[in-house]
Parts: structure tokens; sequence; C-alpha cells
């Protein structure tokens, strides 16, 4: 067998079909890992996101509170009352830094939220790409087995499978009149068709 070239071929492809295999099962693996861990910064990221977010909202509602803490004391320093326009003018600009604050806390929301989809795709690739793998090994060990096989046949060590159906083309091949009775017929049998000098009816075929 190790003579073979054939079979020492089949069994070499066999072989790398093997190895191939693997290594696409590995390399899924390992893009699914990687995945994970991009997935892990992203989910961190959304994280940050949302915080700072709320910071940067708190931190504007505090300077928003200071400012009307100076308008008040203006108000008062120029002898005006707290009533009337001067309420109007501090309730309008406590309800803008609020505003302000919640615009920056949704911002940071939907930041948030852009992360955690971008975590939810690279996860999904990561499966996708361990999924690949392992289907590819499997084609590649299919495929390995098929070369073994065949090298099996060609060394001799499985014997190749008998044909079923020889006896019966034997037996058309060694008397075909029995299976079709239309060459028994006369034109067939007669000494001149036998030694070839046999002429066919032009209109036999119409």
């Amino acid at each position: 067998m190790s003579g073979d070239p054939v079979t020492m071929m089949l069994i070499s492809t066999a072989a790398q079909s093997v190895m191939s295999g693997m290594a696409a099962n590995s390399a899924g693996k390992a893009n699914q890992l990687i995945a994970q861990q991009n997935a892990e910064v992203l989910r961190r990221q959304a994280n940050n996101a949302r915080l700072k977010a709320i910071f940067d909202a708190n931190l504007q509602r505090k300077k928003g509170t200071a400012s009307l803490a100076r308008g008040k004391v203006g108000f008062l320093k120029g002898g005006v009352a707290l009533t009337g326009s001067p309420v109007e003018v501090l309730g309008e600009a406590a309800a803008d830094f609020e505003f302000q604050a919640k615009t920056t806390q949704y911002g940071g929301e939907l930041d948030a939220t852009n992360f955690e989809d971008q975590a939810r795709m690279t996860e999904y690739g990561g499966r996708v790409a361990a999924w690949r793998g392992k289907s590819q090994q499997r084609q590649a060990f299919i495929g390995g087995g098929i070369s073994l096989i065949g090298a099996g046949f060609s060394s001799g060590v499985i014997p190749k499978p008998s044909n079923p159906f020889a006896p019966t083309l034997s037996s058309r091949a060694t008397s075909p009149s029995g299976y079709y009775p239309s060459l028994a017929g006369p034109q067939y049998t007669t000494p001149a068709f036998a030694s070839g000098s046999y002429t066919a009816n032009p209109n036999i075929f119409r």
C-alpha cells in the first residue's frame, strides 16, 4: 500500500482535509472569543456613556441652581420683590436648565443604546464564526473520509463491491433476443443478415 501513489495521494488528501477542518474550527472558536471580548468592551462603553450623561446632567443642574441663586440675589439687591415678572423669569430659567440637563442625559442614553446594539451584533458575528468553523470541520471530515475510503479501495484493504446487475447484463449480451424479442424476427435471422450482406428496408423506420 505504501508504494501505491494513488493510495498515498488519497491518504494525504484525507489528512489535509482533517487538518484544515480542525484549523477552521479553531479559528471559528477564536473569532467567537474575540467577538465576546469586543462585546464586553462595547458594553463598558455603554455604561460609561450613561454615567457620563448622568454626571453632565447633574453638573448642569448644579450650575443652573447656582445661576438662579445669583439671579435671586441680584433681584433682591436691586430692590426687586420676588413676585410677578422676576419669578416668571427665574422659573423660565430653571425650566431651561432642566431641559438642557435632560437633553444631555437623553443623548448619553442614545449613545449607550448604540454601544449595546453593537455589542449584540458583535456577539452574533462571533456565534456565526463559530458555526462556520464547525460546519467547515464537518465538511472537511466528510471529504477526508471519502478520500480514505478511496484509498481503501485503491489499496485493496476494502474489497470493491460486486455489480449486482452483472449477471443480467451478461445474459443480455449472450442472448439479446431473449430480452429484445424484435431481434428474433426473420429479418435478423436470415443468412444474408448474418453474413453482413443484408440490405435494410428503407421504409422500416417509417
